[in-house]
């Protein structure tokens, strides 16, 4: 198997882990997902608040309800990033092209829709348009990072090549 394959097999079974990994995160019922959250708020906090761990509960929890938004959108962003990169990456597999970025990012769009048409059902959970855009946002990053590497990748393999004619 030469490595355009293995590639293409790799980065599809990272993009479906990944899309596995957004609905069992969707599929969470709103008491779930806060506690998740709020865990993850509460790291942050720890490490951007000097004094975080030395506040009392009252005080962490005015910081985590006040920042736990953001957290929550980044969450987002990053996620369908870092789908689009795997997505991406297989679609390149074939020709890196406009065109093939484009259905990438279609793809995660498409995906991010039905994912917050999913969350319409669990309990406590909302179908946001915003999130929608949030999650395209990011799958727009993950398509011009994987293109940037195709791009640096094959600057260098030129310049070796012209080092060693």
């Amino acid at each position: 198997m030469n490595k355009i394959c293995k590639l293409r097999r790799i980065s599809l079974i990272c993009a479906m882990l990944t899309a596995v990994l957004i609905f069992l995160f969707s599929s969470q019922n709103s008491t779930e997902s806060t506690k998740v959250s709020n865990s993850v708020t509460s790291i942050i906090a720890g490490i951007l608040i000097d004094d975080f761990k030395d506040m009392t509960n009252e005080q962490k929890n005015k910081v985590i309800n006040s920042i736990n938004m953001y957290v929550r959108k980044a969450a987002h962003f990053t996620i369908y990033t870092i789908l689009s990169i795997f997505v991406s990456t297989f679609m390149f597999t074939y020709a890196v092209s406009l065109k093939n970025g484009v259905i990438g990012i279609i793809i995660c769009a498409l995906y991010a829709a039905t994912d917050e048409f999913h969350q319409f059902f669990i309990p406590g959970r909302a179908c946001l348009i915003t999130d929608v855009l949030i999650d395209t946002s990011g799958a727009c990053l993950g398509a011009l990072i994987v293109y940037l590497i195709y791009i640096i990748y094959k600057k260098s393999r030129r310049t070796n090549e012209n080092k060693t004619n």
